[in-house]
């Protein structure tokens, strides 16, 4: 977990030293005098460094004082210096000799196996070890990014140059943040500057992150060193080196099936403590092929981490390329090591002078120590065997995880990420960056920040600021025509305030159906907040259907009145067409192109009149209160449009009453109601993060419990409906096996009277039947029939979806490394009207990362009763139900 971190940090924000004014400063070459780039200079009395350009240039500033200072980078050997600091700056020019390699005679397996194996079993067996190793740490970290724009589509051009960005122009990136960590995830990261040669930087660097090799496998790529290593990797020992006294295994990394959740490449593995040394990997994500190198440096005694860090990214897609490449500097580590674990076996491996001793020493030790725990002999008999097998190599992981649970603190339900960041740390002073820029910039990048400096010359100045502010808020009447967002907001990382006027030239805005045929939309929205976790939302809602002639007008006002316990308030009222599945119907987008092309209307509406108070609050943590009380004049609507683009024969635009096999005329009338509903949420052990005040969850690894009850009250304020609704639900997805995940769901209710019911109350479930659909099928009934199976009465209803990472169709060469997934899907229906009712399929996701295809087969009381190929889009983010 702290290894993880701070790859996600190396990301996100990287370091610089104090300012003296001397040191060293010089070029890294090669033997042919070529230069270096991103070569590790470090200072091991300081546990600080710097990094080489791209140039091969570097400086660092250092105190005065005799320093050893290493030069190093994956491929050359390492060279050690003494060097006395005096009050001047000191040219330090160094060539780096290749690295030569040899094959080791020793540890070749009697069954032929490649020797790797035994290196990789042992490593994956201590990853959990090192991953917990240092129980807290802070350093501080420089990072630098710098990209190109290889070739930039037309729609884009403008959109990107009002960032400053434009074809083939260099754009540069620094940060430099002080990084503090504590186990498992608590991260305090304060951004001491930022510096951009594009449109201000005023976001923190965090979101740009990676995963670290030590647990990669949380974020869906198989780490060479996780415990599905073995399974999903071959491994060639390609030679061994010496370097500061360890001997070092350079291991090939190659995945067994291609695909994008694998790394490719060579992994360095310290002999005997199996730490990684450094590595040097590719990833072909979509769109995305990326190499990262990554080099490790020991800050204390048998503590190991990441000292530089660069990848190169190359992004295509749909017209748009990029070269983009990170180069990132630590320094300043202070560690403290983790006092949950034992540490000692470190020490017995350190003591050890060739792998074959391991296990005699072992016993010795053990004897010496009869107060060790069983579990702790194990281990140590286990890391002292010659020969570790991948049965044996997993149960040495697991032992080593059991023992950092068993004497760790219960994991906090906080997930602590305190990022510190405001206009302030925006600094792009010249001589300011000079003073602290440990990697020193290439010509390139110095004409880029030269360009984006003049500008901001002009640009910074009061004047400017307030014409470009006014001319930004300045109403104009094109503006109703092509929509407006005006910003209010004085400082947007922690506070925002904005008003927005729609566009009429929105597509999203226009729909057609049967009732209102075509109808524009057009929805305002005035929304602040501020960093005490207080937030304002004002949503007015004006609406035209065409073919009725009817204008449609809402208004909804929410406040937030504390963001750590979630407490909301909401008040709406208005008038619309309203389908009579409200909570799960068929999208729109849907219905019109049915409607529209196909003469298919397949969604009833009805005419609501409603006023409405909801409120919502933690009671406490992941335990949820949300009650609504409304009250609604509701009435039927019929048709008032026949419109198709094709007139097909034999096929007409249907009456717009649902089918439903109980549904009784009287229950369409025109009627007000009274309705109050409460639900209950409980997540066991729901973890959170808190940003501005704001309580956020973000995962538990146990189910939802939902309790909801649903009351309608006869003869107040003119109200008719009469009737009691409880229901049960439990819900979860996890995380099963390689990169797959699973997810179930089972919800349970009955109507305890029904006295007095509307068809809009009925219990609707979520039944997408259409063959097509511009949303996903997730969690719903693909062969039922909307509205058909709605029910007044009892139900049961369950689904469990499996997302597979290679089952069937990403075993295909073509395939293999696609964003493509699979899935196994499953899910039951029972209600007085329909018993026990089966769906199952198999779908394949994201083909051209649009695309789903789906084939689907129903079963009623085990019997065969219908089947389809469905296809589906994924555009959920444009379906407006």
């Amino acid at each position: 977990m702290i290894l993880r971190r701070l790859f996600l940090l190396l990301i996100g924000c990287l370091s610089v030293v104090p300012a003296f004014s001397q040191g060293i400063r010089g070029r890294i070459t090669n033997e042919q005098g070529e230069a270096i780039s991103f070569a590790n200079i470090y200072i091991p009395q300081l546990s600080t460094g710097t990094t080489s350009n791209m140039e091969g240039n570097y400086e660092l500033k250092l105190p005065e004082g005799k320093w050893e200072i290493r030069f190093q980078y994956l491929g050359y050997q390492t060279q050690t210096m003494v060097l006395t600091v005096g009050k001047t700056m000191q040219e330090v020019n160094v060539q780096l000799i290749s690295r030569n390699y040899r094959i080791p005679e020793i540890k070749v397996m009697a069954s032929g196996e490649d020797p790797a194996y035994y290196i990789m079993r042992r490593a994956i067996a201590m990853a959990p070890y090192y991953q917990k190793q240092v129980s807290k740490y802070s350093c501080k970290v420089y990072l630098k990014g710098s990209g190109v724009f290889e070739n930039i589509p037309f729609l884009l051009k403008k959109q990107l140059k009002k960032s400053g960005l434009k074809e083939n122009q260099p754009f540069v990136m620094e940060t430099i943040s002080q990084i503090d960590f504590e186990l498992p995830d608590k991260v305090t990261q304060k951004v001491l500057a930022m510096h951009s040669s594009g449109q201000q930087n005023n976001t923190s660097p965090m979101g740009m992150i990676t995963n670290s090799l030590y647990d990669a496998d949380q974020y869906g790529i198989v780490s060479p060193v996780g415990k599905n290593a073995l399974k999903v990797y071959n491994f060639h020992l390609d030679g061994v080196f010496e370097d500061q006294g360890r001997t070092i295994n350079k291991i090939r990394v190659m995945p067994k099936t291609k695909g994008n959740d694998v790394f490719s490449g060579y992994i360095y593995i310290a002999d005997l403590f199996w730490n990684i040394h450094s590595a040097d990997l590719t990833m072909h994500l979509p769109m995305v092929d990326v190499n990262a190198r990554q080099l490790y440096a020991e800050v204390n005694k048998n503590t190991w981490m990441p000292v530089s860090f660069d990848f190169d990214m190359d992004m295509a897609a749909l017209g748009l390329r990029m070269k983009y490449k990170y180069v990132a500097s630590v320094s300043e580590y202070k560690t403290t090591l983790n006092p949950a674990l034992d540490h000692s076996f470190i020490d017995q491996l350190n003591n050890q002078q060739m792998v074959d001793q391991i296990a005699e020493e072992t016993k010795q030790i053990e004897l010496q120590r009869e107060e060790k725990s069983k579990q702790q002999k194990r281990m140590a008999d286990l890391v002292g065997k010659k020969e570790l097998n991948n049965r044996e190599a997993l149960k040495l992981k697991r032992l080593i995880e059991q023992d950092a649970r068993r004497n760790s603190p219960p994991e906090p339900l906080e997930i602590k990420s305190d990022i510190q960041v405001s206009q302030k740390q925006v600094k792009n002073d010249t001589a300011y960056w000079a003073s602290l820029r440990p990697i020193p910039l290439t010509q390139k990048e110095k004409t880029s920040f030269a360009k984006k400096d003049s500008f901001l010359m002009v640009s910074s100045t009061p004047h400017y600021k307030d014409s470009v502010r006014n001319s930004r808020r300045k109403f104009k009447m094109k503006q109703l025509i092509f929509g407006k967002t005006y910003n209010y907001s004085i400082d947007s990382i922690n506070q925002f305030e904005y008003f927005s006027i729609p566009k009429l030239t929105n597509p999203a805005s226009l729909s057609f159906n049967s009732v209102d045929g075509l109808r524009l939309e057009l929805p305002f929205n005035y929304t602040k907040s501020d960093s005490s976790g207080h937030a304002l939302r004002m949503e007015p809602l004006v609406a035209y259907a065409f073919a009725r002639k009817k204008i449609d007008a809402s208004f909804a006002y929410s406040q937030r009145f504390d963001g750590l316990t979630n407490t909301w308030m909401t008040a709406s009222m208005g008038t619309t067409t309203e389908d009579y599945n409200r909570v799960s119907g068929l999208s729109r987008m849907t219905n019109d192109l049915y409607t529209l092309w196909r003469e298919e209307n397949f969604k009833r509406f009805y005419r609501r009149d409603f006023a409405q108070l909801n409120g919502s609050r933690n009671l406490t943590n992941g335990l949820n209160l949300n009650v609504t009380l409304e009250y609604s004049d509701n009435s039927p609507l019929t048709n008032h449009s026949t419109f198709s683009f094709i007139n097909r024969k034999n096929r007409e635009i249907q009456p717009n009453i649902p089918l439903n096999n109980t549904l009784e005329p009287v229950q369409l009338e025109s009627h007000q109601s009274l309705i109050s509903r409460w639900v209950i949420e409980y997540t066991p052990c729901y973890r959170y993060r808190i940003k501005n005040h704001v309580k956020v969850y973000a995962k538990s690894k146990y189910p939802t419990f939902t309790l909801g009850y649903t009351g309608a009250y006869s003869n107040v304020f003119g109200s008719d409906t009469r009737f009691d609704l409880v229901k049960l639900g439990i819900r979860q997805k996890m995380d099963v096996g390689m990169n797959n995940q699973f997810s179930y769901r089972v919800n349970v209710g009955k109507f305890l009277n029904n006295q007095k019911l509307y068809f809009e109350d009925f219990q609707h479930f979520n039944t997408q039947s259409t063959n097509f659909m511009f949303s996903s099928y997730d969690n719903s009934f693909r062969q039922l029939a909307f509205y058909q199976y709605s029910t007044g009465n009892q139900f049961a209803e369950a689904g469990a979806e499996w997302q597979l990472r290679r089952f069937i169709v990403k075993r295909l060469p073509l395939i293999k490394k696609s964003s493509v997934s699979e899935k196994l899907f499953l899910n039951y229906l029972t209600t007085p009207e329909i018993k026990n009712y089966v769906e199952t399929g198999y779908g394949i996701s994201n083909l051209f990362l649009l695309l789903n295809i789906e084939a689907v087969a129903g079963f009623e009381n085990g019997k065969f009763s219908s089947s389809a190929i469905k296809v589906s889009l994924n555009l959920n983010e444009l379906e407006n139900k």
